[in-house]
């Protein structure tokens, strides 16, 4: 069973991979964290950073320097779309070598909040959407990122709707309250699935 979880910034994705690791086993793939891996310096989406962007975007050691180019694309479509271009193709090419790897595993998990803009949903077998709502994430940006409002308010904007999320999801897991009641969705998911 492949299942992919998706949601907003400020969501609470972690402590559901979290929850579903520790408790029921599950393998998970972290797309952002592929996405790190295609700018580490030899990787195939550096040099089309590098020509795309110029050579100020990559760093003496190789690296990509990302605070750079992170502000280079914060409020510009345009460009956010160019690199997304670059590094898309990559970790959706990584996600299903890791697909691959584990064939034989019970239960994946693929966690990305553009689910849908990269096409990811076909690679699983049910969509799980995280939900919170704006006020809460707002905060928890507040807290755990020190995330001024207006900049979460920004990143929120560009993601998915609420509605839109709950539209194209086969579930919702409601995360506005506390771990344990996280668990018990999680718990009767799994189980309606068979899967445990």
């Amino acid at each position: 069973m492949i299942i992919g979880v998706t949601g907003g910034v400020g969501s609470g994705k972690s402590t559901i991979l979290n929850i579903l690791k520790q408790e029921f086993d599950a393998k998970i793939i972290i797309a952002d964290e592929l996405g790190h891996l295609a700018i580490q310096p030899g990787q195939e989406p550096v040099e089309k950073i590098r020509l795309q962007f110029g050579d100020d975007f990559i760093l003496p050691d190789g690296n990509v320097d990302r605070d750079k180019l992170a502000h280079e694309i914060y409020s510009d479509d345009e460009k956010r779309e160019q690199l997304n271009g670059m590094i898309h193709p990559f970790v959706f090419r990584e996600i299903k070598k890791k697909l691959k790897e584990w064939e034989n595993e019970p239960l994946i998990v693929i966690e990305t909040a553009i689910m849908f803009e990269t096409g990811c949903d076909k690679l699983c077998d049910e969509i799980w959407g995280v939900y919170v709502e704006r006020e809460a994430r707002i905060n928890r940006l507040s807290e755990s990122r020190g995330y001024p409002r207006e900049k979460s308010e920004f990143i929120i904007n560009k993601q998915l709707s609420d509605d839109d999320l709950k539209a194209k999801c086969d579930k919702i897991i409601d995360n506005n309250g506390k771990v344990e009641n996280i668990l018990f969705q999680l718990q009767d998911l799994l189980e309606k699935k068979g899967i445990i």
